[in-house]
């Protein structure tokens, strides 16, 4: 038959006809176009499909939909809960890394470039502060360069030795000590912020339990956690995109559009009016946040911890 091999190009079948009755290759198929390998590139190789696609955008507009699809086994439409989640995650710590804002830095710069910056020690309060400088903790913001100025080093270091007394040395070797200590810490709850939310997404749903139904199976909260982290994410990359270009927003701006789509969501998720699903999910929050989130945070902190200093420091 004209145009057509003998044998089948993909599993060397001898061919009857136009396709192979063996592995049904197509003996007259074509090179697919290059716009066609670039989506099934795309599709194959990153986190986005037109099925995740579709989730985000119902996820968006209408988030108590897509949770009922989840729970009544309807969700073909969708990516599930699980994916949902795992992509998110990619995602923002994607926006992350090409936007260049940091999920948590600690900055101390000056208040007035040129001005003097001074170290004094309070031995009542054992606390040590510097004038001319100040202090903050930034989430979500553009990253800085450096994070604390080197007038502010400079100042610790002159403290530590113009130190009159042991405690006041330490304390202010201490401090320099604390900078690097929230460096690491930094670093280390941004690597490790995908396998803590593995790990604390069952706590997260645990808590909706006394708010939301003992009733229900466990496996419907979980679901729900699983959303409620998508959520998360997908509001904490559009702040992070936003911070990119300078307007360095606070991340507690998010408790806002969070709590909206929790109240929404849940009070359609759980079948009960807008204000119960509203105080619920706010007394949840907060136990997640000071309950959870907190203690894990400062967990970690102790890991990275110079016990070295600290030890010398309380002894001083």
């Amino acid at each position: 038959m004209t145009g057509e091999t003998s044998t089948c190009a993909a599993c060397e079948t001898p061919l009857v006809g136009r396709y192979c009755h063996a592995c049904s290759q197509d003996s007259r198929a074509k090179p697919a176009p290059l716009r066609e390998m670039a989506v099934q590139v795309a599709t194959s190789y990153s986190p986005i499909d037109s099925k995740l696609a579709r989730t985000l955008a119902v996820l968006a507009v209408r988030p108590g939909r897509l949770l009922d699809a989840y729970r009544q086994g309807a969700g073909s439409l969708y990516v599930t809960p699980l994916k949902l989640f795992v992509a998110s995650t990619a995602l923002f710590l994607s926006v992350l890394n090409f936007s260049d804002t940091t999920l948590y830095q600690f900055v101390w710069k000056v208040d007035r470039p040129g001005a003097p910056v001074t170290a004094t020690y309070d031995p009542q309060a054992f606390d040590v502060t510097v004038h001319g400088a100040t202090e903050r903790d930034r989430w979500l913001q553009a990253r800085i360069e450096p994070a604390i100025d080197a007038e502010v080093v400079a100042a610790l270091t002159r403290g530590v030795e113009t130190a009159s007394t042991p405690a006041e040395r330490e304390a202010m070797r201490y401090e320099l000590t604390t900078n690097e200590d929230e460096a690491r810490w930094a670093h280390r709850v941004s690597a490790w912020l995908p396998n803590v939310l593995w790990l604390l997404m069952p706590l997260y749903a645990v808590a909706l339990m006394p708010f939301f139904g003992r009733g229900r199976l466990f496996l419907e909260h979980v679901i729900f956690a699983m959303w409620a982290h998508a959520i998360t994410f997908l509001l904490a990359m559009g702040l992070s995109a936003l911070n990119s270009r300078g307007l360095n927003l606070s991340a507690g701006l998010l408790t806002v559009p969070y709590l909206a789509y929790f109240t929404v969501a849940a009070s359609r998720y759980y079948e009960m009016s807008w204000l119960q699903a509203l105080w619920r999910g706010a007394a949840h929050m907060l136990i997640y946040v000071f309950a959870v989130l907190l203690p894990v945070a400062f967990v970690v902190y102790l890991t990275v911890m110079d016990w070295h200093a600290f030890w010398a420091f309380v002894v001083a």
